[in-house]
């Protein structure tokens, strides 16, 4: 079951480290408030709403809804992409994860070409070592077989797209 508001708003503060009092600082709204409005005793308006959510720096429909990223709605731009992805959230998850896969791929490689094209004096080699350290250290939860298979696929593309140039 998806957390009531009183509980996103306590979960929120306690995460950034905040006393009610602390948050009613930031936020303006009463420290005896936001308590009767996390234990579900009342319910804020819009406007004290909208206030708790800027003190927590996060969206009022983060607090509001379920399925929303805390800092609020995604504002995908190109409304073709965003239909796209719609019909992706129709998908079976066996093509989900292959979209992902994909998507993850050209993230990295895109990712690997701004590297490397920032750092044009040092050999082709060299930067690609590099790159991948620090891949492996970001890359908490992906086996040494799962980050090379998205390697080899980031460098196909870049050799793929030098070749087309």
């Amino acid at each position: 079951m998806a957390p009531s508001l009183g509980e996103k708003i306590r979960m929120l503060r306690q995460e950034k480290g905040l006393s009610q009092v602390l948050l009613e600082k930031k936020s303006g709204v009463n420290s005896k408030l936001l308590s009767k409005y996390e234990n579900g005793r009342i319910i804020p308006t819009a406007d004290t709403l909208r206030k708790i959510a800027e003190g927590l720096e996060t969206s009022a429909d983060y607090l509001i809804f379920d399925n929303v990223p805390k800092d609020g709605l995604s504002q995908i731009q190109d409304l073709d992409l965003f239909e796209k992805f719609k019909e992706v959230e129709q998908m079976d998850a066996e093509n989900k994860n292959i979209i992902r896969s994909l998507i993850e791929a050209i993230i990295i490689k895109t990712k690997v070409q701004n590297v490397m094209k920032s750092k044009k004096e040092e050999p082709w080699e060299d930067r690609m070592r590099q790159t991948l350290t620090k891949l492996r250290k970001r890359a908490k939860g992906y086996s040494e077989e799962d980050i090379m298979q998205i390697v080899d696929k980031a460098v196909q593309a870049v050799r793929l797209e030098e070749q087309n140039v």
